[in-house]
């Protein structure tokens, strides 16, 4: 439990706070070059249409990713592999509802280059954590961004138990404010925007809290609900209440990583330079 260096020269995520129960990303939260991410090809009708492959962090930076696809043709993640090692991998087997990496032979980007999903009415999900229930405290941290700002119910992610909403970010929530779920909505008072934002959330009990871009904007109950599977940019009632914009970053952790958090939030916009 002592702080880490803020600085944290050379370490990735998982070596400055190791214990993560899920980590999705598109680069490397290792430190080493790990499988990422699952893509198919649509080559409409055209040779190897809807093949598949996997590819690591440094598939996706080499280009060879890119290449798979091959020119003008679109690329969809049917699975977001998890980097922590307990192999919560998010899935999508339907291909309409697969996340786009890969636009017309061109790789998703925001605008530093970095690769993203785009997700619209998509979403991946695991059912169940191969650990079991995840019971609180847990820590997130996401690095997103919304299309548009004036659309209600965005569902960032949605960590469920049954019917239960838990672990639940909202994109445009109330009158379009960033909120925090498990029992009762804490809302920042935060405008939501499509800007990039990454939000570090905490869901302990009474002492829950919400930050934006390393900055506190809520604290309060969320109530004790336990996460136990993952819905990453959908509701977890149906077909419904999608994530308009891109992901490129969700780690969860089944502890309370306030410690940790600061180094993890300057690792992340260290690389993705978001405030």
């Amino acid at each position: 439990g002592r702080q880490r260096r803020l600085n944290s020269v050379g370490e990735s995520v998982l070596q400055i706070a190791p214990s993560a129960a899920a980590a999705y990303s598109l680069r490397s939260l290792t430190g080493g070059d790990p499988k990422v991410v699952r893509v198919r090809r649509d080559t409409g009708g055209g040779a190897g249409d809807n093949d598949e492959e996997d590819f690591t962090a440094s598939g996706i930076s080499s280009g060879a990713l890119v290449d798979f696809v091959g020119s003008g043709n679109d690329g969809f993640v049917d699975t977001w592999y998890d980097q922590s090692g307990n192999s919560n991998d998010a899935e999508q087997a339907t291909a309409s509802r697969q996340p786009k990496i890969v636009n017309s032979g061109s790789l998703v980007t925001d605008a530093n280059g970095h690769p993203e999903l785009d997700f619209s009415s998509d979403f991946l999900s695991k059912t169940a954590f191969t650990q079991g229930d995840l019971e609180q405290p847990n820590t997130t941290f996401t690095v997103a961004k919304l299309n548009t700002n004036d659309d209600s119910n965005r569902k960032l992610y949605d960590g469920t138990v049954g019917a239960k909403r838990n672990m639940l970010f909202l994109g445009t929530v109330g009158s379009g404010q960033f909120g925090l779920y498990s029992q009762v909505i804490i809302y920042t008072g935060e405008t939501a925007t499509n800007d990039k934002h990454l939000f570090s959330g905490l869901h302990n009990g009474a002492s829950s809290e919400l930050f934006i871009n390393s900055v506190s904007k809520a604290s309060g109950n969320t109530g004790a609900y336990a996460m136990s599977g993952i819905n990453i940019a959908k509701n977890h009632s149906g077909e419904t209440n999608f994530w308009s914009g891109q992901i490129q970053e969700l780690i969860v952790y089944n502890s309370n990583q306030s410690s940790n958090r600061v180094a993890i939030e300057t690792n992340i916009n260290s690389h993705y330079s978001i405030f």
